[in-house]
């Protein structure tokens, strides 16, 4: 009879199935094999040259750290499911053969029962599920936007890379132009050897430095491949970056509704939300325990019985004491923490706009010296025809231009990671959120 009770709730188990890992993880070989559908259905074109925030929006697509981590927000859910389920009720029976004596029948008995103390605390439970689950949602949104950023960034300096590797290319054609007719000049016995060899140490230094270049970009093509989950060997077109300047208005609005739009910030909110949850959940836990069972059976003698018994736990000595000072230490240190994320947050995206202020200065007395280096050049080149300057001088200018390229350069791509790092402080793009603000209830003070 046990059996056939037990049968019927077996059907609805669920049935455990093996998934074992795959040992090797296959890269994509080419960005057009990459995901690009983007949310609403719409198409990034892969066969153009990509912008950094193009490539940002393929990082967040594709980078397997992100898919790995989305993966949370299912366990999220399940723990949801968890704390809404009620505790199953529990069945027992009993059987007493009669072997002998007086009696007249074999005894038996059963019961069913049903734990209430849970139902008491469901609510909180429930309460304090739900806002952890916001809270790994808003935690891998800003894990999406540290992504993005990051891919914005290495776009970027692969684009710097690049160029900076296309003006030690015309400065060593420059120079390696001069070290060939110093060589010449030599050979006709018009200038010494020493005369020439200046030339040809910068045509080195050159050369070391295009050699530093090269490596610089090598690496980040590949880490920049890595956020795609692209093999290092893909090839990837970089279009020019054009990051915004940001009004001040617009930074100083963005400063003032930070945490309300910042995912990290707002994840530290949601936790704040469970800790309070879970400290209420304490607190009704303490009042007393109650079990209701529906005892019945017969005896021996064929007398029948049935009726109800309650189980109470008596709150004299533990009272839950233990877990609601942990609930409150909890409480405090999660606001103690989203205050000093909070400081951290306004006091960076200051700093960061201070820096970008700074760069933007330096550009500024770069640029006038690029363009003094390059007047100075051409007069040299004229210079050097009518043989009124050496070829050292000549030297010294080509060296002395491409190192003010070199620094413009170099400037152009601090500003634009600069840029980068502000929005994604400032979370630039992202709309304010609605969390809940919390109040505490007056008997968990």
């Amino acid at each position: 009879m046990l059996m056939l009770v037990i049968a019927p709730l077996l059907v609805g188990c669920v049935a455990y199935h093996a998934q074992p890992l795959r040992l090797t993880v296959k890269l994509h070989r080419s960005v057009a094999t990459l995901d690009h559908t983007l949310p609403g259905g719409r198409m990034i074109n892969l066969s153009a040259p990509l912008s950094p925030q193009t490539m940002a929006a393929l990082a967040v697509l594709n980078d397997p750290a992100l898919r790995a981590a989305r993966a949370q927000i299912g366990v999220a859910q399940a723990q949801i499911l968890a704390a809404a389920l009620p505790p199953d009720p529990s069945l027992q029976g009993g059987f007493g053969a009669l072997l002998g004596g007086p009696a007249v029948a074999p005894s038996i008995a059963g019961s069913f029962s049903q734990d209430l103390a849970n139902l008491v605390t469901i609510g909180a439970r429930l309460e304090a599920a739900r806002a952890r689950a916001d809270e790994v949602a808003a935690n891998i949104v800003w894990q999406e936007w540290q992504v993005a950023s990051q891919a914005e960034t290495l776009s970027a300096a692969l684009w710097t890379d690049r160029r900076k590797i296309a003006a030690l290319d015309q400065a060593r054609a420059a120079l390696r132009t001069l070290v060939n007719t110093g060589a010449q000049q030599v050979a006709a016995g018009n200038i010494t050897i020493d005369q020439a060899a200046l030339a040809r140490a910068s045509l080195a230094n050159l050369d070391a430095a295009r050699d530093l270049a090269a490596q610089q970009a090598e690496a980040d093509h590949a880490a920049l491949a890595g956020l795609l989950g692209l093999s290092p060997a893909a090839r990837i077109k970089i279009a020019r970056p054009a990051i915004d300047q940001l009004a001040p208005q617009v930074t100083d609005h963005l400063l003032m509704t930070l945490s309300t739009r910042r995912p990290d910030l707002i994840a530290l909110r949601y936790g704040y939300r469970a800790a309070n949850a879970d400290l209420r959940s304490a607190i009704l836990a303490q009042f007393p325990l109650l079990s209701l069972s529906v005892n019945g059976g017969s005896d021996t003698s064929q007398v029948a019985t049935v009726g109800p018994s309650l189980s109470l736990n008596l709150p004299l000595f533990n009272r839950n004491r233990g877990n609601i000072a942990v609930m409150r230490a909890t409480r405090r240190q999660l606001r103690a923490s989203y205050t000093a994320a909070l400081a951290s947050a306004e006091s960076g995206a200051v700093a960061a706009q201070q820096a970008l202020a700074a760069l933007e200065q330096q550009r500024r007395r770069a640029a006038a010296r690029l363009v003094q280096a390059d007047q100075a050049m051409r007069m040299a080149r004229r210079a050097y025809r009518a043989h009124l300057i050496d070829g050292r001088a000549a030297a010294d200018l080509i060296d002395q231009l491409v190192q003010r390229r070199i620094e413009l350069i170099d400037l152009d791509q601090k500003i634009a990671a600069a840029r980068i790092a502000r929005a994604t402080i400032l979370a630039a793009g992202l709309p304010s959120v609605g969390a809940p603000n919390v109040h505490v209830d007056g008997a968990a003070r």
